[in-house]
């Protein structure tokens, strides 16, 4: 994994711009508050732990607990999982976003940890890691960690510009494996450090370029949280 450190949010820009000149069919980011291993949430207590029946079984609830709560309607597994995930659901995906603002403002927007330095991660790959949504495979049947590209079921996905990795229990390594240990991954990832002293200036640029709660959670929830850091926090 390249390790790199910016300066400044036209530095983060400039490194953006050097990862797109290098040609390949994909690019996905994610920002973390922390240097956390890039894990789904369903594993990350205990990676070691197979949850894949869990998973499934809780899955199968929240299909048969939610029709009178969401009124919608999915073509397969892969969609009712995107949809559960973005709506505090445990699971094997591991959130990302095409869209590098987002990504930034995901590092950076926590309060609690603004004097904290925070991390930014990019996977850059080609078509033949992604989901062949055409076959329908179930979620639980792929044989390796893969990149997914959801249908834009949900208006979190549309606004943050959201892809997921897809992750498995390795049973030969008898855990889920880290992205930055993953042999197949980890060459193909980036790891930006952003120092905790720049984040502020980096929050209210990304406000101006119409990055904040507001966009980013299109609801009312969004709304309020916007005002609560323009108003409380932004200075």
């Amino acid at each position: 994994m390249i390790k790199a450190r910016i300066k400044s949010f036209k530095d983060f820009l400039n490194h953006i711009e050097d990862i797109e000149l290098m040609d390949y069919d994909i690019n996905l980011f994610r920002g973390q508050s922390s240097n956390n291993p890039l894990l789904p949430s369903i594993c990350r207590e205990n990676p070691r732990i197979d949850t894949t029946q869990i998973e499934k079984k809780m899955l199968a609830d929240f299909k048969r607990r939610s029709p009178l709560l969401i009124m919608k309607t999915f073509e397969n597994d892969w969609e009712w999982l995107v949809y559960a995930q973005h709506f505090g659901l445990k699971t094997r995906l591991l959130d990302w976003s095409s869209n590098p603002l987002v990504a930034l403002w995901f590092a950076c927007q926590n309060e609690y940890t603004i004097k904290e330095n925070s991390y930014l991660y990019i996977l850059s790959c080609d078509e033949d890691l992604q989901v062949d949504l055409s076959k329908n495979q179930s979620p639980f049947d792929s044989s390796s960690t893969r990149i997914l590209r959801p249908n834009l079921n949900n208006e979190r996905i549309v606004s943050q510009s959201g892809w997921f990795t897809a992750h498995k229990y390795s049973k030969k390594s008898k855990k889920f494996v880290t992205l930055e240990t993953n042999s197949k991954i980890k060459t193909n990832l980036t790891e930006i450090e952003i120092p905790s002293s720049i984040k502020k200036d980096i929050l209210n640029k990304l406000s101006l370029f119409g990055v904040n709660n507001r966009t980013i959670f299109p609801d009312i929830n969004g709304l309020s949280m916007h005002l609560n850091w323009k108003y409380l926090v932004k200075k």
